[in-house]
């Protein structure tokens, strides 16, 4: 296949979804000397999105067989086909899915996340082991339908929360499980922004040359290209991404929501903070402000009582607990647990809170709190161990070769995307939140400005709706474009 193959007779959007076609598995035939894999022993991986996060996926897959790499920009794609010379390149993926169905067993999904559910219901129409960036789906309709699609197949999924099953983040988890702080009745997860975020939509620029545009935008609104939305910071852009809480959500929400029983909301609330720049106020709802914050309400869930999740960004922290001793400052990120005999704080991603991220202490070194997190007042679990280590685990080196193994023996992965798809959906809420609350609103009456209105979304998690606002609701299951609309 040429590099400039053209995208002549693509496929539809609809018979990308409707095709199917049983994994290739070839037996073993060739022996080889010790730790070496066979030809046929090889999984062969397809992957969509290569230049931004997919050449991390596909370089933690290296020592497979890497058949089919798909990017609309090939310039800045360029190192990673370079990085697979055997790969056939593609710019659309509707042709590599026509023409290599029958040569690939895994797909790789590595868009932006409004393509997400789009690639990934297309890879399990055609039998495809899926491995999937979070969050899992642009919108709470999407997981739904995602979710139901994976349990409805018998392919091996999984989410790319890498940190997932790590043995920080099971010290964390399990340290919770002890139930030392008693019932919890508030979580607080914070975390910075890291992408540009507050901005007024920017100027057309020329799309790089022999990129279609018009596909990356894909199911979302067209809009004309500007470089800030390609080349990665797409994530504050409501039409494409999710925000922090979307990106980040599941790094946190895996080590606490089903342990928790969170399972979904019955409200949820957020507001975003006013950007201004040298003109004023800059008033716009399709990108994610600078500083933002939501709230999700979970109701009682059998001996379980009420709970309220909080969630910061853009340098905002939660308040100081009582307890913590005053000279201590709060992390820069981090997860708050606030029960009723006590607090636990541990990294954002899981572990010691004063620890460098995924670290373990070394042999005499002295740090604050234990591998799971810091218990609070000191003086209360001074004598408090880390529970032994008893969930299942997969350090990180591991995290996509776990993928290939599981794939090659028929086996559920460690973090299938069912699982991801309930953190996806709890984090989605709060995208919504956030969202709903940068419409525009009435001035008051008499005159002035309006403000932004932090409403309380009223969830039922049955019926998929918002309860109490139509603005809101349209953001659970929004329309798509053209012919990219599979529901069509």
């Amino acid at each position: 296949m040429n590099r400039n193959d053209s995208t002549k007779n693509p496929l539809s959007r609809r018979a990308a979804i409707a095709a199917g076609l049983a994994p290739l598995v070839v037996p073993r035939h060739v022996l080889g000397g010790q730790g070496y894999q066979a030809p046929s022993d090889k999984l062969a991986i397809a992957a969509v999105g290569v230049a931004g996060m997919g050449r991390n996926y596909l370089n933690g897959c290296k020592d497979e067989a890497i058949v089919a790499l798909c990017d609309l920009d090939f310039e800045f794609a360029a190192p990673v086909f370079k990085t697979y010379p055997s790969a056939r390149t593609y710019r659309d993926f509707r042709q590599m899915f026509d023409k290599e169905q029958k040569n690939f067993d895994a797909l790789i999904v590595a868009t932006p996340d409004h393509w997400h559910a789009h690639l990934v219901l297309a890879g399990l129409a055609m039998n495809k082991h899926i491995y999937c960036a979070k969050p899992i789906t642009h919108s709470v309709a999407e997981a739904r339908a995602v979710k139901a699609a994976v349990l409805a197949s018998k392919v091996t999924t999984k989410a790319s929360i890498q940190d997932s099953r790590t043995s920080y983040a099971r010290a964390t988890t399990e340290l919770l499980l002890t139930g030392a702080i008693g019932s919890i009745h508030q979580v607080h997860l914070w975390t910075p922004t890291y992408s540009p975020s507050g901005l007024a939509r920017p100027e057309a620029q020329t799309p790089p040359e022999g990129m279609n545009w018009d596909e990356w935008c894909g199911p979302s609104p067209a809009r004309p290209y500007h470089e800030t939305y390609h080349y990665g910071n797409w994530r504050p852009w409501w039409d494409f991404g999710t925000g922090t809480i979307g990106d980040f959500g599941c790094h946190t929400l895996q080590m606490f929501h089903d342990e928790l029983e969170m399972g979904a909301p019955d409200w949820v609330s957020g507001v975003g903070s006013q950007a201004f720049s040298l003109a004023g106020p800059v008033q716009n709802p399709e990108c994610m402000s600078i500083a933002n914050t939501v709230q999700w309400h979970i109701p009682a869930r059998g001996a379980k009582p009420p709970m309220m999740a909080f969630f910061y960004d853009g340098g905002l922290l939660p308040p100081r607990p009582e307890s913590m001793p005053p000279e201590v400052p709060m992390p820069g990120s981090g997860i708050m647990f606030v029960g009723e005999r006590g607090v636990q704080i541990s990294a954002f991603y899981g572990g010691n809170p004063w620890l460098p991220f995924g670290a373990q202490p070394r042999p005499g070194q002295q740090v604050r709190g234990l591998p799971g997190g810091w218990l609070l007042p000191e003086a209360q679990f001074k004598d408090f161990q880390q529970p032994t280590a008893t969930l299942p685990r997969c350090e990180k080196p591991d995290h996509y070769t776990e993928w290939v193994r599981m794939c090659k023996a028929g086996k559920k992965s460690i973090t299938p995307i069912e699982f991801a798809c309930g953190l996806t959906e709890f984090a989605l809420l709060g995208t919504l939140a956030l969202r709903r609350c940068a419409l525009p609103v009435a001035p008051p009456t008499g005159g002035g400005r309006a403000n932004r209105e932090a409403r309380v979304l009223a969830w039922d998690t049955k019926a998929m709706r918002i309860a109490n606002d139509d603005a809101a609701n349209a953001l659970v299951d929004p329309s798509y474009r053209g012919e990219w609309d599979y529901k069509a």
